[in-house]
């Protein structure tokens, strides 16, 4: 029953279109008809939305549905169209690109073919299933792999992890025809010529409140809208407000006593203040759960279900053991996207590299290749062609004909990479019962940003203004970093609405709602197979053994060209210096070349605008219809282990933490350091801890313990963990 629940729920099923053109097709003597002449939908996938409703074209296309329709339409969706007069195709996205699709394009005979797809995986799966070879592409893949920047959570270039599978530009639509595949590039950011900044804001305002009014007036009872103490949610409020119907809607924001980070619980604590204090003046109420349902699963699945929505362009893997979702379908309202609106990656600008460069439009390139060394943060292990190669893909991925220094190209990149993939996640949310709205990401107000002066920009000018010119109430409010600077006027005489200091009194109404929900969670039984059942784990360690198998694998399966990656990324990781999670992500979609784990997906041919569902191109060049086999996930049981050291009187003590069924074949050896000095050990045998004496370790100083799994048998193969620090 898990199974089925996890497949139809919450894995993403891909689809690749193939399209067969015949070159061999004699040419039209006739002039086609007006009808022959558009371009007509045939295929489509996502959450489109309209001026008057929300589609899922997952269930079929609406009748008559023409480009020129749907260019500006907001969601996360893509649509294919034929044109009959010459046999080619069009394909579509939402503006902003949230539903990221990848390509290769190749000839076969006289055919020329052009594989898409919405998963990256998927696509190299059809590659393979059609006789292509695939290989890893090293520059890109290795970056990715040898980087924990921000920028390299996410894809960076349109170069693909694998050769020759391009990504879809945000913005780009692709043509297909006899000739092969084209990229139309449309600027995200630029405006018609006659565009006023103040029209563009009010067309955007006027598109964004149909949309809130869609949720407010739809028969769903739960209706939620995100507020924090930041200009973002505030912006998406006051044009909620605006439209009439921010009553219809609860207010929902954060806990800060979930959090475990004193900085973050400080940022949420602020969030909290201001947002009670708007809700009180809105006069909304709190948000509170309804029913949630969840289902356990191992550390394999939890990354396939990742992969099935993200492979190889979003790598930030939890490893979570469970998912849970509501019950019942919500909808929800989110300030995301605003970073659009003013400056992107500022961790980025405050290194001290970006400082040293010209930052002038002519030095692009030049200043892409030097701050590309503080992307990649152990580029030391990349050899210096490969380097200089990543480099060069990083400066081709900036919009060099937009004239703008790096400065700016950074926003622009953001928009063209992470920004899409940190927000394109509606389909999967809607998958799991949560339709959310981005009211923010609308093409009119990215427009209107680059109308105005870079700095007033980044000073919130476009927040400012949104809030102006729909509740500018709003804007007296002080944010969680105070008031609008003095530039920019209130409707009040004073700035009466100060930051009020954080009094968890002041807020019982919220935390006892609270309470409620984390009860009803915690009571929220998991579903899980009774024949299979499944061990609570460690998210961190399992990530850490799949990331040392996956290397493995690679190294086993092809002479990579970084040396030793079976030891460097298990050494690294094991440092803190990658992050297990997004190592495995990045490792699982680099060995697909190689293992044929992939998405599954549903493979349609299209030939003259028709589609044969399960067609596919056979070794010879003819066309047949055979099914696309579902290819199993067959993975070997990993040793999944955890270190604790704690610290009693004048004795360190040591557990090993381990729910694998592999625990039984391998034997423990422990090590205690003082610094890097090693101060007591135990040698391999059965037992899961070991007690050491620290009378005479002086005090204030660190220790840590280093354990070795050796397996019995022929093999003997070693791994190693270490604990954390810990100061006695």
């Amino acid at each position: 029953m898990t199974d089925n629940l996890i497949e139809q729920k919450l894995k993403h099923r891909g689809v690749v279109l193939t399209l067969a053109m015949d070159s061999r097709r004699p040419a039209r003597t006739t002039s086609p008809s007006s009808g022959n002449r558009e371009y007509r939908a045939v295929y489509g996938r996502g959450v489109l939305w309209t001026d008057s409703a929300v589609i899922s074209l997952d269930h079929g296309l609406p009748d008559g549905m023409r480009s020129q329709a749907v260019r500006h339409q907001s969601g996360q969706w893509f649509l294919l169209f034929h044109r009959a007069s010459d046999d080619s195709y069009r394909i579509i996205t939402d503006p902003l690109g949230y539903h990221r699709l990848y390509y290769s394009s190749f000839r076969r005979g006289d055919d020329q073919i052009v594989v898409i797809g919405d998963n990256q995986t998927s696509v190299v799966g059809e590659l393979r299933r059609l006789g292509r070879p695939v290989n890893i592409d090293w520059p890109i893949a290795a970056s990715h792999l040898l980087s924990t920047h921000t920028m390299m959570q996410s894809s960076f270039s349109h170069r693909t992890m694998y050769a020759g599978v391009r990504s879809l530009p945000a913005g780009a639509e692709l043509v297909v025809d006899h000739a092969g595949a084209k990229e139309e590039h449309k600027h995200l950011f630029s405006a018609a010529s006659d565009a006023g900044y103040d029209d563009l804001l009010e067309a955007g305002i006027a598109r964004a409140q149909a949309q809130i009014r869609l949720l407010a007036d739809s028969q769903v009872p739960d209706k939620r809208h995100a507020l924090s103490g930041g200009r973002d949610s505030r912006m998406a409020m006051a044009m909620t407000v605006s439209a009439g119907v921010h009553r219809e809607f609860t207010m929902m924001t954060a806990d800060p006593r979930r959090s475990r980070n004193p900085s973050s619980r400080k940022v949420l604590e602020h969030d909290l203040t201001v947002a009670s204090e708007l809700r009180r003046h809105l006069g909304m109420q709190w948000s509170r759960e309804s029913g949630i349902t969840g289902v356990r699963h191992d550390a394999h699945t939890s990354l396939d279900i990742f992969q099935s929505h993200v492979a190889g362009a979003r790598f930030a893997w939890a490893g979570s053991g469970a998912t849970t979702w509501p019950d019942a379908l919500r909808v929800e309202v989110h300030g995301g996207s605003g970073e659009l609106l003013r400056r992107a990656y500022q961790n980025m600008r405050d290194h001290p590299s970006f400082g040293a460069l010209d930052d002038r439009p002519e030095t692009v390139a030049v200043d892409a290749r030097a701050l590309f060394p503080t992307l990649v943060t152990h580029h030391g292990y990349l050899p210096q062609d490969m380097a200089e190669e990543a480099a060069e893909a990083f400066a081709d991925s900036l919009d060099r004909d937009a004239d703008l220094p790096m400065s700016e190209q950074l926003n622009t990149h953001y928009a063209a990479f992470r920004n899409r993939d940190h927000f394109g996640q509606i389909n999967q949310q809607f998958a799991r019962n949560s339709l959310k709205l981005y009211p923010l990401a609308q093409p009119e107000f990215l427009q209107a940003s680059r109308l105005i002066h870079p700095d007033d920009r980044n000073r919130g000018r476009v927040a400012y203004d949104i809030i102006r010119m729909t509740y500018p109430q709003l804007n007296d409010f002080a944010f969680d970093d105070g008031h609008w600077p003095e530039p920019f006027p209130l409707t009040a005489q004073v700035r009466r609405h100060g930051t009020a200091p954080y009094v968890p009194t002041d807020h019982r109404d919220f935390f006892e709602g609270e309470d409620l929900d984390t009860a009803l969670r915690a009571a929220t039984p998991l579903l899980s197979d009774p024949k299979h059942p499944i061990a609570p784990f460690d998210g961190t360690s399992a990530a850490a053994s799949l990331a040392a198998s996956s290397a493995s694998e690679l190294s086993d399966l092809t002479d990579t060209p970084l040396e030793k990656l079976h030891t460097l990324i298990p050494t690294l990781i094991a440092q803190g210096r990658l992050v297990a999670g997004n190592t495995a992500a990045k490792l699982e979609s680099m060995t697909t070349v190689f293992t044929g784990r992939h998405t599954p997906y549903d493979s349609v041919l299209f030939a003259s605008g028709l589609p044969a569902n399960g067609s596919v191109l056979s070794a010879v060049g003819s066309w047949h219809s055979a099914p696309a086999p579902l290819v199993r996930v067959a993975h070997d049981e990993l040793l999944v282990f955890h270190v604790d050291l704690e610290t009693h009187t004048d004795e360190a003590v040591v557990t090993i933490r381990c729910n694998s069924a592999a625990a039984n074949s391998v034997e423990w050896a422990v090590y205690l350091y003082q610094e890097q000095t090693k101060i007591g050990q135990k040698w391999y045998d059965d037992r899961h801890s070991a007690r050491f004496s620290l009378a005479d370790v002086p005090a204030e100083t660190r220790i840590r313990a280093l354990v070795f799994t050796r397996e019995k048998g022929p093999s003997s193969r070693v791994h190693r963990k270490f604990s954390a620090w810990r100061t006695i």
